[in-house]
């Protein structure tokens, strides 16, 4: 799999919610086939900026720049490259379906070859268990599943979510292990995580809330899968903010 990642810039970066500023003034640079992780605690807006880097949401302020294209009028082209495998809630595997039942959906939306899914599994390090629940999935299994379909799809760049998300420090390295594997096919991943990996990454640290706001702090939202708005089209316009996603 070779793959032509994407590069990002940010400067200024500020997003809403409907309880105030998510974060403010964040600035970022993402190197295309590199892994940048976005470092901060609850509530300094990770999600809300790996969502801003895919496309889905729309900042207030600021200059973001994604593979060559402006956000917010770029919008529709940055969300056909750059690929969510996880970020929640809106973009989660099924949790009641089997694992076969995920890998057959996923492969009949997106069109996808058995061997790119096959390629991607080697490059993961997973193997397929078809006839499990994917609730029933140890954590570490369900984060490499939903990184299998995603780079399967063979996008310029991959986002994750919760990087550390119910897993061990031990079963946190393979999670890492797997992203880096990733960016050696060419292609861009950016996750997000409490604290970064020991391993060599590119680091965007978000401050506490309390920092940038004084000490009511900021709270970020995210809106539920069933408020988001269908892509319609690269119009300001048609780029919700987390805000106007409720």
């Amino acid at each position: 799999m070779e793959i032509d990642g994407i590069a990002a810039l940010g400067r200024g970066l500020t997003a809403k919610g409907p309880e105030g500023i998510v974060f403010a003034n964040v600035d970022l640079q993402v190197r295309p086939g590199g892994l940048t992780v976005i470092t901060g605690a609850g509530g300094t807006g990770r999600t809300a900026l790996l969502l801003a880097l895919c496309g889905w949401m729309r900042l207030i302020a600021g200059h973001l720049e994604v593979a060559g294209k402006l956000l917010p009028s770029g919008a529709r082209a940055v969300r056909r490259l750059v690929l969510p495998a996880r970020v929640s809630p809106g973009f989660e595997l099924e949790p009641n379906h089997r694992v076969r039942e995920a890998v057959a959906e996923h492969r009949s939306v997106n069109r996808i070859r058995s061997e790119d899914l096959d390629q991607a599994c080697e490059l993961v390090g997973l193997d397929l268990t078809p006839r499990a629940l994917v609730r029933e999935l140890p954590a570490v299994q369900r984060t490499l599943l939903a990184l299998v379909l995603c780079a399967s799809r063979r996008p310029a760049g991959l986002v994750l979510d919760d990087v550390e998300a119910g897993l061990p420090l031990g079963q946190r390295a393979r999670v890492w292990g797997a992203l880096h594997t990733l960016t050696r096919t060419g292609m861009t991943v950016v996750a997000a995580s409490t604290d970064p990996p020991a391993t060599p990454v590119d680091v965007v640290r978000l401050p506490p809330p309390a920092d940038v706001f004084g000490p009511g702090g900021a709270h970020e939202h995210v809106p539920a899968p069933d408020e988001q708005r269908h892509d319609r089209g690269d119009d300001t316009r048609e780029l919700p903010t987390v805000e106007d996603r409720r």
